[in-house]
């Protein structure tokens, strides 16, 4: 194969990364049970997604120049054809096989996907992923990154967590002891209902996989040594819990969602409608308003001097567009480009060099004040328009 067609598929446990160059699809050739995740390398958009009469119907989602996809799970065997809906003539087959176990080696019995009561939430279940803040295995916090787009991900869930194991929280404390310190670790697993999961009814995270970003905030992830895959995460306790409004209105200001203990605090962006961002920043001090009664759930707080304005649709022509297949499109917020290169695209780093304090009001009215210490986490593009249906 030459140069210009030149196909490239990275492996990861249980997921392959399928890259898409000079328009053309990689060949993948997958067992039953896998996720393939599309990364688009061309200077132009591209899109995943078999025809909607296909019997295996799946939509990747749009695809802008360098982003990768949300994950689709291929759970049956058969060769599934899919298009870009951008580029005539640009097809690829998905060749998905019944794993077979090695020669001579015992088979393990499949694990149960309902990890202790389902309550009718079975198809709610899909693979998520945790953004995790926290010095210690034996006590960490969990913040989803949702998908709007998606009801099986629909969610602003925050929840706090452990390691199971002496072996696994020593693993967790070595990098968070080392120079890496409080940078963004993210933990990934599959095949639950977050519903479940804020209903208390899933108290184990079975097999969790941990990644950090030892390249800087916008680096792909790598596996922690000793926290690769099949990790238990015991969840202690859910913090916040709440679906998506979509008729909901912008509040007078910018809302985040305080938590954590008294030695790591947090902020969340609340998260209500279309179009928003997800972000996860940790506070440099303990605020005076933060005390051991506030540790066991979330604090709402308002940011006065920020907020996400509401345009009529004739001023956002350029930041959203319809299509029937992908529902709403959402594009980046007006501004958003004006983070400096290497950071994280988060509406509270100064533009103008200042120390990232800001004021707060609480929801009973009392003033404080929050100093942010490091930006851990921003996303605009899987939460608006990373739209994926198995």
């Amino acid at each position: 194969m030459d140069d210009q067609g030149e196909r490239e598929i990275s492996e990861m446990s249980k997921t392959i990364i399928a890259d898409i160059r000079n328009l053309k699809f990689p060949d993948i050739s997958i067992e039953k049970d896998t996720f393939v995740v599309w990364r688009n390398l061309d200077p132009f958009v591209h899109s995943a997604e078999t025809l909607p009469k296909n019997p295996y119907y799946f939509n990747a989602g749009p695809m802008f120049p360098g982003a990768t996809s949300s994950p689709v799970l291929f759970s049956r065997p058969g060769k599934f054809d899919y298009i870009c809906r951008f580029h005539m003539g640009m097809e690829g087959t998905v060749d998905v096989r019944d794993s077979v176990a090695q020669k001579g080696e015992q088979e393990t019995a499949p694990m149960r996907d309902d990890h202790g009561g389902h309550d009718g939430h079975d198809h709610l279940k899909h693979f998520h992923g945790f953004v995790t803040g926290g010095r210690s295995g034996k006590r960490f916090f969990m913040t989803h990154t949702p998908v709007i787009a998606d009801d099986r991900h629909r969610y602003q869930v925050i929840l706090q967590g452990s390691l199971t194991t002496l072996e696994h929280v020593a693993a967790y404390d070595k990098l968070r002891n080392s120079a890496y310190g409080s940078g963004k670790v993210q933990i990934f697993h599959a095949h639950l209902s977050l519903v479940d999961i804020g209903a208390g009814t899933v108290k184990l995270l079975p097999a969790a996989s941990f990644e950090y970003y030892p390249a800087g905030i916008d680096a792909e992830g790598q596996g922690i040594p000793g926290l690769e895959q099949n990790i238990p995460v015991q969840l202690d306790r859910v913090l916040h819990f709440h679906q998506f409004e979509p008729d909901s209105e912008y509040p007078n200001g910018m809302a985040y969602l305080v938590y954590g203990d008294l030695d790591d605090i947090f902020i969340d962006h609340h998260i209500t409608r279309a179009p928003n961002f997800h972000s996860v920043a940790k506070l440099g001090k303990r605020p005076v308003f933060w005390d051991d009664s506030k540790t066991r759930s979330t604090l709402p707080v308002l940011i006065p001097s920020k907020r996400i304005r509401d345009l009529p649709p004739r001023l956002i022509e350029r930041i959203a567009f319809v299509d029937n297949a992908f529902h709403m499109i959402w594009l980046p917020p007006s501004g958003i480009y004006l983070a400096p290169p290497g950071h994280p695209q988060d509406p509270l780093i100064p533009r103008d060099e200042k120390p990232p304090v800001y004021d707060v009001v609480l929801e009973n009215g009392t003033k404080g004040q929050i100093e942010i210490e490091r930006w851990l986490h921003f996303d605009v593009r899987l939460l608006n328009y990373g739209v994926l249906i198995t």
